[in-house]
Formats: C-alpha cells, structure tokens, sequence
C-alpha cells in the first residue's frame, strides 16, 4: 500500500517575489529616522541611504510588476531623516552659541 502525499502552494498577495531593495530602503529610512533624534550624522546617513534605495525599489518595482508601497515609504522616512537630523543639528549649533 502507496501513499501519496500531495504538495499544494500557498502563495499570498499577486505572486511575484518580494522587492528587496524597497524593504531595505523601507528599513534604513526607518532606522535613520528614528536615529536622527540622538546622532544626527547618523541619521543623516540612513536617510540618503533609505531615499537612494527607496528610488531603486520604485524603479525595480515598476519595471517587474511588485509592489511599491515600501519604497515609497523608505523614500519619504529617508527625506523625514535628513530633515529632523538638520533641525537637530542646527538646534544644538544655535543653543551653544
């Protein structure tokens, strides 16, 4: 006596793979964001990081089909980075002169 086990995919949202690059730029925009407040050089960074790999996921993510809300995302807390880290950096310049 044979038993067959059958093996069925699960697949979620459209089926296409998931965009790498919009998950990173979704990340380091996130993590400079939040770094920003405490070392703007930092956030800074993570932010031009987050805009640069933001732009490549949207680009990739309109060339294969997949989805662009992370990039988006990443692109938009990257730019939020930069800017509360320049207001940061210029709060603390204004305070000690």
């Amino acid at each position: 006596m044979t038993t067959e086990h059958s093996t069925t995919s699960t697949t979620t949202g459209s089926g296409t793979r998931p965009n790498g690059m919009a998950v990173a730029g979704f990340v380091t925009g996130l993590v400079g964001l939040g770094l920003s407040w405490v070392i703007p050089i930092v956030g800074i960074i993570l932010g031009v990081l987050g805009v640069v790999l933001g732009g490549v996921g949207i680009s990739q993510g309109r060339r294969t089909g997949a989805k662009t809300g992370l990039a988006i995302a990443g692109v938009v807390l990257g730019v939020l980075a930069v800017v509360v880290a320049i207001l940061v950096v210029a709060a603390v310049v204004a305070t000690t002169s």
